[in-house]
């Protein structure tokens, strides 16, 4: 028998067997292996610790109008010219402290020196002429009473003859044209006195009316004085209270117009803040609103005192009021966020402020459960700089991330390693 074809001893084909199984089962073990580790390798992931969370809790939640606003001393006086001058001296600089009375501005005086002498002389003037008028109505009054008296007498006289020529004629003396003669004497001198009568009601009427116009011009030039010298006075630009110079006009010989400004004083011990904001934002913004002014971490309350009722560019202008306006922290012009209070409700959900996604029409974040980042659809009520109020899709208690996470904004899972 051929050595060929004798029988193959059980054991090695067993060994056989077991080597050709090893390769696909090896094969099959790797694939199966690499399909894991790949799976795992292109897994979205994030390192926990790149990540920053907020806890949601119960508290209280704002809405608030977010506006930019500036630190303004709460007294500023601004001191302008009394009339078109030139500026003849600047005797105090910005940053200088100043008293009541102090001066800050010499203004150019002559102008007004010669309106004050001017107007003085037109005064002189018209009270000459009044008393002209006065002395023309003295002996205007005196001619006329003098006629009226010595037609008076005259009256009389013709009285006395009308009796002595009736009692002729009733004695056949005289005839009845002398009678009537006599009488129409009196008639005549009784006409002319009470035309003198007249004639002195209007001289006084007359004179008495140019007298009233007199006076009347005299008081009005006399206030034009007064203008002149309070003018005259208001060249020497002083300071009203005490405070500091803030900004005073830019240089000596410099033309001024009149009510333009030449110089500021500000009480640096308190301040106020000037936020601008949208007009379309502005139709919630109400006198009386609370509101929030914060300068890094530090953050005063205040209110809403005034709202300007211009519009400027599509901007509105208001002014807070705050409580503590003399903060350690307040200085001119610095720019500080003004948030005010619409809205408040207490006792509610609340998560810490961060970047929303919005997926599908929806808000969205990432909740923390284990090792994984669920994203969740929530509903977001009030909001502010600092919090949102979460009206559904959260729970007390759930840790959320806060970082921005639009990388991951299709992905339902975020592995945390």
């Amino acid at each position: 028998m051929d050595r060929m074809d004798r029988p193959i001893d059980p054991s090695e084909q067993r060994r056989r067997k077991l080597r050709r199984l090893t390769f696909p089962v090896t094969f099959t073990i790797v694939g199966l292996s690499l399909i894991i580790l790949v799976t795992g390798w292109l897994r979205p992931s994030v390192r926990r610790d790149r990540v920053r969370t907020a806890w949601v809790e119960r508290g209280e939640v704002t809405a608030t109008l977010d506006a930019s606003g500036v630190i303004l001393p709460e007294f500023e006086h601004v001191l302008t010219a009394p009339m078109a001058t030139r500026v003849a001296r600047i005797a105090k600089t910005p940053g200088a402290a100043v008293a009541p009375g102090e001066m800050i501005v010499q203004l150019d005086d002559r102008d007004a020196r010669f309106d004050v002498s001017r107007l003085a002389e037109q005064i002189s003037l018209k009270e000459n002429a009044l008393r002209q008028s006065e002395l023309e109505l003295a002996r205007t009054r005196d001619d006329l009473t003098t006629q009226w008296e010595i037609k008076a007498l005259e009256l009389k006289s013709f009285g006395y003859e009308v009796e002595r020529n009736r009692q002729l004629f009733e004695l056949g003396l005289i005839n009845q044209d002398q009678v009537r003669k006599s009488e129409t004497d009196v008639e005549r001198a009784t006409i002319e006195l009470r035309h003198l009568d007249a004639l002195l009601a209007n001289a006084e009427q007359d004179v008495a009316a140019r007298l009233e116009g007199l006076a009347l011009e005299i008081a009005i030039l006399e206030k034009d004085r007064d203008r002149a010298r309070e003018r005259l006075d208001r060249t020497a630009v002083t300071a009203e209270r005490t405070g500091i110079v803030t900004w005073v006009v830019s240089s000596e010989g410099a033309a001024v117009a009149e009510g333009e400004p030449v110089a500021r004083v500000a009480d640096l011990k308190t301040y106020r803040v000037d936020a601008t904001l949208s007009d379309v934002l502005a139709r919630r913004l109400i006198v009386g609103l609370p509101a929030t002014v914060r300068s890094g971490d530090t953050r005063l309350s205040g209110r809403v005192h005034k709202i300007l009722p211009t519009v400027v560019n599509g901007i509105v202008t208001f002014e807070v009021v705050l409580d503590e306006q003399d903060h350690p922290i307040l200085r001119p012009n610095l720019r500080v966020d003004v948030h005010a209070v619409t809205d408040r409700r207490s006792a509610t959900l609340c998560l810490r402020r961060g970047p929303l996604l919005n997926v599908e029409g929806r808000d969205v974040v990432y909740v923390i459960r284990g090792d994984r980042a669920v994203r969740t659809p929530v509903t977001i009520g009030l909001s502010n700089f600092e919090l949102y109020e979460i009206a559904d899709g959260l729970a007390e208690g759930d840790e959320v991330i806060i970082s921005d996470m639009s990388d991951y904004r299709n992905v339902k899972e975020v592995k945390l390693r």
